[in-house]
């Protein structure tokens, strides 16, 4: 009972402290949001923009789709850019992406970051999908920065070593499909010769023959699926583009709030020292 009618006169002088300067609080406070207000309105805009991607990256390096490992080379390129950003160094990244360096310099923000999905036992595993966060000052500039960041894992050295590795293995793998593809479909008509030769051994019929028309079908979808995953995967696809966006970003009322309330422990912090005095 005592701490409560102790609260209830903490507050009571709080609010007749508040009044007996409500003035210099209100002059505080109304300093403080214009001069959030005025910030706000005179610096420049950005935009903000998203887009999903994949790489064949991960594929490259053999690398297993294990917990947030699955797309980390190329989410380590994107978030790398944010360094030379961060140091005003947009010759660094016009060289990269291949673009003007004015272009260049309207990246305000890059970022990437892995995409999860939550399966029926609520647990998160890893997509081979990843998402890039951009800020630019320039919205007419994304479509720009969208071909340079292609531009940017295509020419990138270590990359290039590994998709170039990548292909080569792949269509040899394909080249050795289509001879075993060749050899089978031999071997099925030559047991198709011999299985009118009553006197002979019946090589390839009936069952037999049915399987190996199998394997010809299995390696055939194999084959299919090898050339279409390897058209598919390149350094860096884009699942969905960066979308257009022309509202800027304006976060006036959020900073005025909190400039408000800033400058309204100022006010306090002035007013319980003219008091002292």
């Amino acid at each position: 009972m005592t701490e409560e009618l102790n609260l209830k006169e903490l507050f009571a002088n709080f609010i007749r402290f508040n009044r007996r300067h409500s003035k210099l609080l209100f002059i505080f406070i109304t300093l403080g949001i214009l001069s959030v207000i005025l910030f706000q309105k005179f610096k420049i805009p950005y935009y903000e923009t998203k887009a999903i991607c994949m790489s064949g990256i991960s594929e490259y390096e053999r690398q297993e789709q294990i917990e947030d490992l699955s797309q980390r080379t190329a989410i380590d390129l994107i978030n790398h850019l944010q360094i030379n950003i961060d140091n005003r160094d947009f010759a660094q990244i016009s060289r990269v992406l291949g673009v003007d360096e004015s272009i260049a310099a309207t990246i305000k923000k890059i970022t990437a970051e892995q995409l999860y999905q939550q399966d029926m036992n609520e647990k998160y595993y890893a997509l081979n999908k990843f998402e890039i966060l951009l800020t630019v000052f320039d919205n007419t500039k994304i479509p720009d920065i969208q071909r340079g960041l292609i531009y940017y894992f295509n020419d990138n050295n270590y990359v290039k070593s590994y998709h170039d590795k990548y292909t080569q293995s792949n269509t040899k793998l394909i080249r050795d499909i289509e001879n075993e593809i060749e050899l089978l479909k031999d071997i099925r008509i030559e047991g198709a010769k011999n299985s009118l030769d009553i006197s002979s051994v019946n090589i390839i019929s009936g069952k037999d023959g049915e399987v190996v028309s199998n394997q010809i079908i299995l390696l055939s979808e194999l084959r299919e699926e090898l050339k279409v995953k390897q058209d598919l995967l390149q350094p860096l696809v884009y699942v969905q583009e960066f979308a257009s966006v022309d509202q800027k970003e304006d976060d006036i009322l959020v900073w005025g709030l909190l400039g408000g309330l800033i400058s309204f422990l100022f006010g306090l912090l002035t007013a319980s020292i003219i008091e002292v005095k």
